[in-house]
């Protein structure tokens, strides 16, 4: 059972054991093969969480943040009002949004596509979602097109863990694909106030205008959707009690710390990989201990996922192809050119004529959580191992030149491996050993769980329709 109270002084006990600073690790026994690797990549177990300061631990606020995060209330185009101006039945679910729509538990809190559906994807029937769901559709208000999302939705899992540019976990640590998050508080702010992903046509934003400078108008207006709902205003007096005492009190904010809240504790310790690493050798296969042998050596993986999180949470340049028209023909894509330019969008100044750089991603539960790469143009693990071996010069790859023509350079790591059929196999079987459930924790296994019911009355996603 993963204790949250005494969680923290439990795992620096083992990550400190694992790395060697006490005598009677098998990593250290004299003649371990592995102790050696394990050390200089200073990998470990699954870490404790790091809480921000105005987020402690709370029962209360976790839950609340289960429901908000499953509740399509926070969805622009999911409210009663919107779909009846339009003359839509109240069951209409096709343009229902929460959180949970594209981070669902039965796809590891990702959505099994290889881009996001957002408001545009659905249908009538709960059921549909994931690679289910359809894209484009029309908004519900102004009846215009809302397309697909340009990126892979990432999951949710272990995002707590996430490093701002190094292996150490952070509260603020670096989040989206591009990094334009710190923290988990400022995720829960920015999907509400994008089209595509959430809001749809509900907000009158003129077509083109730049997102961003609608995003306090957008967020008043669901903190006002929240804060009409009784039974949240009682729920966020317990959360909040020193903060929030009647419905006026109920910010954006308190909503992002609530969802944040819920998000941090979806951690999945105990995996074959975190045993392995704390000594026990017996937790691989020889099949999975060559993988870890190549991961580390020759296949070049360990020069961007190291430390306890596999992850160094920097932004490297590997030249991985969009492959937009095979998805949705003429698709615009993030940089609208039909392709993405990664940490360019995030902050042009700071990367100003740098361009086609994205964050280093954990492997932990990477089996579960695909297809892969910003586009999801790798759908299988192998294929994406296949990438690597290759040094990202395939025909489908970003070209030297195209870099060149950014100010990118592809990362020294992505060069040809020679990796054999065997010694990929190898790795992906390596990789494998990462997966884990999330740990039930206070709410055990609702944690993992959508809520039958919210508090809006709306119905959360996969759930059927009264």
């Amino acid at each position: 059972m993963w204790n949250r109270g005494t969680a923290p002084a439990v795992v620096l006990a083992v990550t400190l054991i694992a790395a060697g600073c006490g005598d009677d690790t098998g990593s250290m026994t004299p003649g371990d093969p592995y102790a050696e690797t394990i050390e200089a990549f200073r990998l470990g177990p699954l870490p404790a969480v790091p809480y921000p300061p105005d987020n402690l631990f709370n029962a209360n606020r976790v839950a609340l943040g289960r429901l908000l995060f499953f509740d399509p209330i926070l969805g622009g185009e999911s409210a009663p009002w919107v779909k009846s101006a339009a003359g839509m039945p109240g069951e209409f679910r096709g343009n229902d949004m929460a959180c949970g729509t594209c981070h669902l538990p039965q796809f590891a809190f990702a959505d099994g596509r290889r881009l996001g559906a957002g408001v545009s994807g659905g249908r009538m029937h709960a059921m549909d979602m994931g690679p289910d769901r359809l894209v484009p559709g029309p908004s519900l208000v102004t009846g215009n097109p809302v397309g697909t999302e340009p990126r892979n939705a990432p999951t949710i899992l272990n995002t707590a863990l996430a490093g701002a540019g190094s292996i150490e976990p952070s509260a603020r640590g670096f989040l989206f694909l591009d990094g334009r998050a710190e923290g988990l508080e400022a995720v829960a702010k920015l999907p509400i106030t994008s089209r595509d992903e959430m809001a749809g046509d509900a907000y009158g934003i003129p077509p083109g205008m730049p997102e961003h400078e609608f995003e306090p108008i957008i967020q008043d207006s669901v903190a006002a959707r929240v804060r009409a709902i009784s039974e949240y205003v009682v729920r966020f007096r317990q959360a909040f009690p020193a903060e929030v005492e009647a419905a006026p009190d109920i910010t954006i904010d308190h909503i992002a710390r609530a969802i944040a809240a819920f998000e941090r504790e979806l951690v999945t310790p105990g995996s074959r990989y975190d045993r392995f690493v704390m000594g026990d050798r017996d937790a691989f296969t020889s099949v999975e201990k060559r993988g870890f042998e190549l991961f580390f050596g020759k296949a070049l993986c360990g020069d961007c996922h190291s430390g306890p999180m596999l992850s160094d949470y920097t932004f490297r340049v590997q030249g991985v192809g969009d492959d937009y028209d095979s998805i949705l023909p003429g698709f615009e894509g993030r940089n609208g050119e039909g392709g993405d330019f990664g940490r360019f969008h995030a902050d042009p100044e700071a990367f100003a004529g740098r361009k086609y750089a994205f964050r280093v991603l954990t492997i932990r539960n990477v089996e579960v959580t695909g297809p892969y790469f910003h586009s999801g143009s790798a759908g299988t693990l192998r294929e994406a191992v296949e990438f690597y071996n290759r040094g990202g010069l395939g025909q489908r790859d970003i070209s030297t030149a195209t870099l060149a023509a950014g100010g990118a350079v592809r990362d020294p790591s992505i060069r040809p491996l020679g990796l054999t059929a065997d010694e990929i196999d190898a790795v992906v079987a390596f990789m494998k050993t990462t997966t884990a459930q999330v740990a039930p924790g206070f709410l055990g296994t609702e944690l993992t769980e959508i809520p039958a019911r919210v508090p809006s009355g709306l119905v959360p996603p996969s759930i059927e329709s009264p």
